[in-house]
């Protein structure tokens, strides 16, 4: 019986049966178009920030992007657990377990991400001051995060929503989510910056907007026929098997933007000590290069490793080895390709670019610009790290992923940064951002060589 149900599986999902390329095309491509939407509202965001709210400003946001990784280091805990666990359910044809698996994911997600929203808003000011925030900084900055933890529980829940809708076969509606929520956001941004004057407090409400609005996702899982998987409020009781390996598997990606945290806030902490008098504007060059270059080019490393994701949980739940071995492969060279030619253009055009996010501050421009050309160089190699990381976590080996996760930002950036920083100032620390992408991308191959090797073995 199991094997004929895995057999009707087969027939109806696409994941099982399109050739391998055009599955990583397609998925990248159809996860490219939410993603597009999501950058050119952070474009737009820096537009908006830089010419609205000035240096003051950008140095708030920079502390802001603190709180904003911790968010994705939730979502993304959920976001990967929750469809990995479903994924490889649904790739062996228990449809019940999935659906069970996905009820349970939801009703954890909100739980946990409620409980952040209380932490985050009754300690915002001891929170802010160890992120980084100078006391010229210190009120706007409060008042930005405190606005943006009322609604973190939606942005949490939607990341894992529109993350299972694309194991679930609803690629285009999770893509079209983000684009909508995309569009409302920026909206919101230039109203609240240039006509309601609410400065970070909007930007506060803008950060939770533009992922939040994913959340709406819910309703195709609520009492309907419109998903294989339903949420049932019997699942609020939860069980701590299940709940258990979705924490397992997505806690290396919960790591990976953790440690981007606490990346950030090393790198805050560093820049204005080194920095001297010039520290607020060498955060706030932080603020241009960290939330705005460096997130774009995140971004799209996120739209192959998004892609990736449902491909490869659902074929090593179904056992394809060969399909799983082409999904690796295609997916790191498709990624490779086009992240080296986004961080070319980003690099001859620094001076424009940086100009575009800080605004009218010539001396922020220099900083940023002279400091871009440095950070970019390396990158292409850097992100493959969270690619490996996805990766693994999609086929269960949960202490590689970990160390994947950990890699870039807090095993090669952190120590890099202390060390370069400390002999070179804050030039060091652009500097170690470089060499520690390098490292991350020769190590990421070498483990990428590694696992086809492991796959071949499957298939002798």
């Amino acid at each position: 019986m199991a094997e004929e149900t895995a057999a009707v599986v087969g027939e109806e999902h696409e994941l099982a049966s399109k050739p391998i390329p055009e599955l990583v095309r397609r998925y990248t491509i159809v996860t490219g178009q939410g993603m597009l939407a999501q950058i050119i509202m952070v474009v737009l965001e820096g537009l908006v920030m830089g010419w609205g709210l000035g240096s003051h400003g950008l140095a708030c946001v920079s502390i802001i992007m603190s709180v904003e990784y911790i968010n994705l280091a939730f979502g993304n805990l959920f976001g990967t657990g929750v469809p990995a666990v479903v994924g490889n359910l649904l790739g062996a044809g228990d449809i019940k377990g999935a659906s069970k698996a996905f009820s349970q994911g939801f009703w954890l997600t909100t739980i946990v991400s409620v409980l952040l929203a209380v932490v985050m808003a009754a300690l915002t000011e001891p929170i802010c001051a160890f992120f980084g925030a100078t006391p010229d900084i210190m009120a706007d900055t409060v008042a930005g995060v405190r606005t943006f933890a009322v609604l973190l529980p939606l942005t949490v829940i939607g990341q894992m929503v529109t993350a299972v809708m694309r194991v679930d076969e609803k690629v285009q509606v999770s893509a079209n989510l983000m684009t909508v929520s995309a569009i409302v956001a920026i909206c919101w941004l230039a109203l609240s910056t240039f006509v309601l004057k609410l400065g970070v407090m909007g930007a506060g409400v803008y950060y939770g907007l533009s992922i939040g609005i994913w959340a709406i996702g819910i309703f195709w899982y609520v009492g309907g026929k419109k998903s294989q998987l339903q949420i049932n409020l019997v699942d609020l009781k939860l069980d701590m098997g299940i709940c258990g390996q979705i924490v397992k598997i997505g806690f290396p990606f919960f790591l990976v933007q953790g440690a981007t945290f606490v990346f950030n806030t090393v790198a805050n902490s560093l820049l204005g000590t080194l920095g001297g008098d010039m520290g607020s504007l060498y955060i706030a060059a932080f603020g241009v290069i960290n939330g705005y270059i460096l997130y774009i080019t995140m971004m799209v490393a996120q739209c192959f490793s998004y892609g990736l994701q449902p491909i490869a949980a659902f074929n090593a739940g179904a056992k394809a080895w060969a399909r799983l071995k082409e999904t690796l492969s295609c997916t790191l060279k498709y990624q490779i390709v086009v992240l080296l030619m986004v961080t070319a253009v980003l690099w001859a055009a620094a001076t424009p670019v940086c100009a575009f996010f800080a605004g009218s501050d010539p001396a922020l421009v220099e900083v940023a610009a002279s400091a871009t050309r440095i950070v970019v160089l390396a990158v292409a190699l850097g992100y493959l790290a969270m690619t490996m990381s996805i990766y693994y976590q999609a086929v269960e080996k949960v202490g590689v992923a970990t160390f994947c996760g950990l890699l870039r930002y807090v095993i090669c950036s952190v120590p890099l940064m202390y060390l370069l920083g400390g002999m070179m100032g804050a030039q060091g620390v652009w500097i170690a951002l470089v060499a520690a992408d390098a490292i991350t991308g020769l190590v990421s191959i070498a483990l990428a060589a590694k696992e086809q090797k492991r796959l071949n073995g499957f298939m002798a």
